[in-house]
């Protein structure tokens, strides 16, 4: 039976596939002594790169790699015109294929001269002169991070965050660790794996992690900004699956160039992948940029079963254009390395305009200076749904969802130690801001479901929070009112800042249970002012909320890495209430005598289940 979930509308979520009959297989193995770009590409006589493949491929054809490390940049010339005629670039089953935006860097090195911290330094300090043969119109270790469009924030950037900023895109590898690139050649002085570039950035110089003698590692230098992306925009019907992407040196966003890039396409599938090492961004999905056209058509992208891994500033990035893009079964970990979350516009998957989108069976988790996800203005009819969000540490929150008017709906997931990031500015967090930390993060927006979620150990701020921080900002004609919010069946466990409303007026907030050890203060409607910060038995009394909810003794365990989740629920339970998103435009009211659906979640296909 074809699978069936509902959007918040009412109507199932448009599923697609690849449902092409190949009629030719382009062989590519770069390690076989015969492999040749002057071959046929037949499994005996392979061709020996997939930058030749994607000079041959025609709709209806796909190009099948062998396992090698192939160090190149792969720009499909065609696309497909339809499911059942697609082209396709995938690993050959078993066999391990690596596209890496580095190349092996085998100096001459020698003890690092010029600068005279480092030339007096009592640490072994080395140099060397990447060859000219790398860059042709492009190189990374001249090009900075920031681009032309961050000119609205900058006014309260600390001088660290902008010296971050102002760092190379190139990046440095030895035995596949990355070193971490300093600002100024002191900073070398001061501390083992690490780089500096040298104006006019050709010569880099650099300590291995415990002083190693660069002669005994394989020094890798990062120089292509991506390593896979159409040089001809908006090509549809691409699959990518089961390849290794890494080392991409691309800036941070926006544009949106990551290091694998679908070049503004649609109906793409990017499937079975690992994408990790990028310095910003490991796949873009959109037009890229808040000033390029909207071309249709436009998204419909299947991004499934990939591993997105330690990127500096997004995992997944895509600007508009992103219309019925399924998200599924994916792990995003350990993004925003940079530490530039001030530029707002990182995030382990971050959209703008995201309409139709479904988000499921993810997993976010070990993230710093980012949020987990975030969609980002006028987004409508989005679902995320069976998600965990685990060990996140941002200026924002776990999920976020701005000045959003239309219905969207968060159900099913887990939200576990969400924490808020030392704000960098000084003096701290601006007076009144309640941003940091946050489990659900909705801002100066209406119509968000929140329903069947665990929210546990979200301890710095609200685990679920509907907020004005930007309630004088007008966006699509009008400002955000904070109303139509629903907060349903929720289970709230070791969160001393539960629920958080903007106002109090058409909002909802019932079927949920709370554990009794945190009650105190523990809820807040913020406007008129003064905000009413109230404890559950004045939140029920005097403003209406949950007055069919329960408190009870609830012990939880979860473990980010496995996903395994048990829990232990002593007390009364409360009924489960209508939810209109996921059971249709019914009556709102109690409709069982069963506790909050206990959420489930479940990443890279492994469950995690109450017990």
């Amino acid at each position: 039976m074809p699978d069936r979930v509902l959007m918040p509308d009412g109507t199932p979520f448009g599923f697609w596939d690849d449902r092409t009959e190949y009629t030719r297989v382009y062989h590519v193995a770069c390690g076989r002594p015969n492999a040749s770009d002057d071959n046929r590409g037949t499994s005996r006589r392979p061709l020996a790169t997939i930058g030749r493949a994607a000079e041959l491929l025609r709709p209806g054809q796909k190009a099948v790699i062998h396992g090698g490390v192939y160090r190149e940049c792969v720009r499909p010339a065609r696309g497909g015109t339809g499911p059942d005629a697609m082209v396709a670039y995938e690993a050959a089953p078993g066999e391990s294929v690596i596209v890496r935006g580095s190349r092996v860097w085998s100096g001459p090195f020698r003890r690092s001269e010029g600068p005279k911290a480092l030339a007096e330094s009592a640490a072994p300090v080395w140099m060397g002169d990447l060859p000219a043969e790398w860059f042709a119109g492009y190189n990374p270790f001249v090009a900075t991070n920031m681009t032309c469009h961050y000119t609205t924030f900058v006014k309260d950037w600390t001088r660290e965050e902008t010296q971050r900023l102002q760092l190379r895109r190139g990046m440095l590898f030895a035995d596949g660790v990355p070193l971490r690139q300093v600002f100024r050649s002191r900073d070398l002085a001061a501390r083992d794996g690490a780089f500096w570039v040298e104006e006019p950035g050709q010569r880099i110089h650099f300590r291995l992690r415990g002083d190693a003698d660069p002669a005994g590692a394989t020094v890798e230098a990062a120089v292509q900004e991506q390593c896979f992306a159409p040089a001809e925009r908006h090509l549809g019907y691409v699959r990518v699956s089961g390849i290794v992407f890494e080392h991409a040196a691309d800036g941070v966003p926006v544009p949106q160039r990551a290091m694998v890039s679908t070049s503004r396409g649609h109906h793409w599938i990017v499937e079975d992948c690992t994408l990790r090492h990028a310095n910003s961004t490991g796949l873009d999905v959109g037009k890229q940029d808040w000033d390029n056209a909207r071309r249709e058509p436009c998204g419909a992208h299947v991004v499934r079963r990939n591993c997105i891994s330690d990127c500096g500033a997004c995992g997944v990035a895509g600007t508009d254009c992103v219309d019925g893009t399924l998200f599924e079964d994916n792990t995003i970990e350990r993004i925003g390395g940079l530490d530039i979350e001030r530029i707002w516009e990182t995030a382990g998957l971050k959209l703008h305009l995201a309409r139709g989108v479904l988000f499921r069976r993810n997993v976010f988790r070990h993230i710093r200076g980012a949020p987990g996800l975030w969609i980002d203005c006028s987004n409508a009819n989005c679902r995320i749904t069976a998600n965990v969000f685990a060990d996140i540490e941002t200026l924002q929150g776990a999920c976020f969802i701005e000045m959003t008017f239309e219905p969207n709906l968060v159900d099913g997931n887990v939200f576990w130690d969400i924490r808020r990031a030392p704000w960098p500015a000084p003096g701290g967090l601006p007076a009144g801001a309640i941003s940091g930390g946050l489990g659900v993060h909705v801002d100066s927006g209406d119509n968000c479901t929140v329903a069947h979620n665990l929210f546990a150990h979200i301890r710095d701020n609200f685990a679920v929070a509907a907020h004005l921080t930007q309630a004088a900002r007008v966006h699509d004609g009008r400002v955000g009112l904070c109303r139509r919010h629903k907060v349903l069946n929720n289970v709230f466990v070791a969160c001393p800042k539960r629920i958080h409303f903007g106002r109090a007026e058409e909002n909802a907030s019932d079927g949920n249970c709370f554990d009794t050890a945190h009650d105190a203060a523990s809820f807040c409607v913020f406007y008129p002012a003064p905000a009413q910060t109230v404890n559950l038995a004045a939140w029920r009394d005097y403003l209406g909320f949950d007055r069919q909810s329960a408190a009870a003794k609830i012990e939880a365990r979860f473990d980010p890495d496995t996903l395994e989740l048990s829990w232990e629920i002593e007390g009364d339970l409360p009924r489960r209430w209508h939810v209109p998103a996921l059971h249709g435009q019914g009556p709102y009211k109690a409709v069982g005598p069963r506790p909050a659906d206990l959420p489930r979640a479940h990443g890279a296909g492994r469950p995690a289940q109450p017990t």
